[in-house]
């Protein structure tokens, strides 16, 4: 008797995280073994809630444009699973519906809820292939070379950096511009940054969370830079941190919040440098923040990036008619000179509530990033989607 196949959405969304969810349903038409494609809203709440969309209806065509249409399209959610009663509701819901296979695409606390539930199922012998589909721009997934969404991201990183470089360098006298990036606990994106000086727009000064940020020898470098060119460019990293581990957001601002995981929520880490800068040095300086469109900007989206999450949502699919579960689909990097990658799996328990950091060895006097940076980030973007517009906006996937 065939089964039906369940895909949830799940943590902050990306450009390619419905390519993934594409590359889930494509495969699952291929297989009499599975049944009906179902998709759960807002993440393993919509499990709890019983939210199920039948994806088994949409065409072809019309799913196509998941390819370029950003955010979660099942809605996402920031769901800590402890409660014993929300297990054994989702066991429920999955007998209802018949459940034989859950793809959950997500990163760290994704990661977390793929292996809490394949534990689960096989304690309580219910026969389900719990697979994890990752998801994430922040390239912070252990064992994967890097995460769908990561190369749409520093694609739109990159560019923006150019033409803010391009727009600050107009005037005779300029100002220190600080560009704020995502990036709680690792540089991954802000190290894009360096990705512009290809074309020569390179920033002055790039800061990362691996490294403790020295606030005294940071204004020094400004000053230094700024009476020599009379302008300069900062990329920082919206986690960076001091020598003890506290954010420098935590130190200078005030009413942070909390998510459900205990993460503090951050941004605002470049208004807070341009305040100390306007205060020590009285020079001009300007706040700028790439905010959500770093994760959202479809338009200039990855075609390498695109193709490799539709690509981890099908094998991932595969590998769970196998009968594998409680494992992460991961990305191989070939180590001939062409850029050449594999699929595979890795137990989920090694990667939920891990973080791959930004190799310290790439990053320069606390301030700058290496070659070898680029020589592994280059392949994830030099090539661009082809974007289908309706009266000059693009065109998204609604359900």
């Amino acid at each position: 008797m065939a089964k039906n196949c369940l895909v949830g959405q799940s943590g902050g969304p990306t450009c390619v995280i419905n390519a993934s969810l594409l590359g889930v349903i494509k495969e699952a038409r291929k297989h009499a073994e599975i049944g009906k494609i179902f998709g759960c809203k807002n993440g393993i709440s919509g499990v709890i809630h019983e939210q199920f969309i039948d994806l088994s209806k949409y065409d072809d065509k019309k799913l196509e444009l998941l390819k370029q249409t950003p955010s979660a399209i099942l809605g996402s959610v920031r769901f800590c699973l402890n409660k014993i009663e929300d297990y054994e509701k989702i066991l429920e819901v999955f007998k209802k519906y018949e459940i034989g296979y859950f793809l959950y695409i997500g990163g760290n606390d994704s990661m977390d809820v793929v292996n809490k539930l394949s534990i689960y199922f096989k304690e309580m012998n219910y026969n389900c292939c719990v697979i994890g589909i990752p998801k994430t721009i922040d390239n912070d997934l252990l064992f994967t070379d890097h995460t769908p969404g990561y190369g749409s991201a520093i694609r739109f990183i990159a560019n923006s950096v150019c033409q803010i470089y391009e727009d600050t360098s107009c005037y005779q006298n300029g100002r220190v511009t600080v560009v704020e990036i995502m990036g709680r606990d690792t540089g991954w994106l802000t190290a894009a940054s360096k990705l512009a000086s290809l074309v020569s727009k390179g920033p002055d000064l790039i800061y990362l969370p691996e490294c403790a940020f020295n606030l005294d020898d940071f204004i020094n470098k400004i000053e230094d830079i700024y009476q020599k060119k009379k302008k300069v460019l900062v990329c920082v990293s919206e986690g960076i941190r001091d020598d003890s581990g506290k954010f420098l957001v935590e130190k200078f601002a005030y009413n942070q919040d909390n998510d459900v995981f205990g993460h503090m929520q951050l941004g605002g880490v470049s208004s807070v440098l341009t305040h100390i800068i306007k205060e020590r040095l009285n020079i001009p300086v300007r706040a700028i923040e790439l905010n959500l469109l770093q994760r959202c900007f479809a338009i200039t989206s990855s075609k390498i990036d695109v193709d490799e999450a539709i690509r981890c949502g099908s094998y991932g699919l595969r590998q769970a008619l196998f009968g594998q579960s409680g494992k992460m689909v991961v990305i191989k990097r070939s180590k001939k000179e062409k850029y050449h990658i594999m699929y595979r799996l890795v137990d989920v328990n090694k990667i939920a509530n891990q973080t791959k950091y930004f190799p310290k060895e790439w990053i320069i006097n606390d301030s700058d990033i290496s070659s070898c940076y680029i020589s592994y980030a280059l392949p994830l973007m030099n090539q661009e989607i082809k974007v289908v517009y309706e009266n000059g906006l693009i065109k998204f996937f609604k359900l």
